[in-house]
């Protein structure tokens, strides 16, 4: 090999050694910073955690409806006091005093 020949190997071999590099710390900095990234990936799970609490916290709320509604349907006691709060009815030998 001729001494310009083995510089041309040796600015090649370099050129390629840093674009390799530089590929690689491109892809690292992607994967962590980047859209679907790391970073990304634990906001999602964090979202996903909370969604999943605000969904749980909501069954219960549309369980205690369900309840109320059975309740108000099959309990005349419960209909004489949605009616008395809602409507502000009163019953014929009773007296209202409002301050």
């Amino acid at each position: 090999m001729t001494i310009k020949t083995h510089r041309q190997v040796e600015t090649t071999s370099r050129l390629l050694r840093n674009f390799a590099w530089g590929l690689i710390a491109t892809l690292v900095v992607m994967g962590i910073f980047g859209k679907r990234g790391w970073l990304d990936l634990r906001r999602m799970e964090r979202e996903n955690s909370n969604l999943k609490a605000e969904i749980m916290e909501l069954q219960e709320e549309n369980e205690q409806m369900v309840r109320d509604i059975h309740a108000f349907q099959s309990d005349p006691s419960v209909q004489e006091a949605m009616i008395r709060k809602v409507l502000g009815y009163i019953k014929r030998d009773e007296k209202i005093i409002e301050f």
